[in-house]
């Protein structure tokens, strides 16, 4: 078997354009390298001097935990002051009203949990059956300040006595 000699190495010079592209980006990395270090003293100076004049003020930086904490502290307290205005400003009255006028003898109101900034009521109830169930319905439907009713669900609970049904309503309150 012949062996083979293989010769990577190119005998080619560099072409002169070639040279002149890399002459001129390095000459823009060493003009890139000495404005970077120009500006970063710059800054350095300016941060000194600003300190400086803080010292002499009497200025002292706030404690940056402190300062998240009381942001934090501030958001919090903000969300939760948003969440009462917004409870408050439910037409209570109206919505009360409509409940009572919709309310039957064999039907119990159970719970009311309001979404203000959907205007919608999450309403549980319990009904001697499903009779009386539909008619408080209709009769919520009916009322004026309320519309957009609609049974969520409903179950029969079989473990109490005359086995009456528990029902999740959604309504909303129309605002005039």
């Amino acid at each position: 078997m012949r062996s083979i000699k293989l010769n990577y190495a190119s005998s080619r010079s560099p072409s002169l354009l070639g040279l002149g592209i890399f002459a001129l980006a390095f000459i823009v990395v060493v003009v890139g390298l000495q404005r970077y270090n120009s500006i970063n003293q710059q800054l350095q100076a300016i941060d000194s001097t600003i300190l400086h004049l803080k010292e002499e003020s009497g200025l002292k930086e706030p404690n940056k935990q402190v300062k998240e904490k009381s942001s934090t502290e501030l958001l919090a307290k903000m969300d939760n002051a948003k969440k009462t205005a917004d409870f408050l400003l439910i037409p209570w009255g109206d919505v009360f009203s409509s409940l009572e006028l919709a309310s039957l003898a064999d039907s119990a109101l159970l719970s009311v949990e309001p979404d203000s900034k959907k205007r919608q009521l999450k309403i549980t109830a319990e009904a001697k059956n499903k009779e009386v169930m539909f008619n408080y319905i209709e009769r919520l439907e009916a009322t004026p300040k309320l519309s957009g009713v609609y049974l969520l669900k409903h179950e029969i609970l079989e473990d109490v006595d005359q086995h009456p049904v528990r029902f999740v309503l959604s309504a909303k309150w129309d605002e005039q």
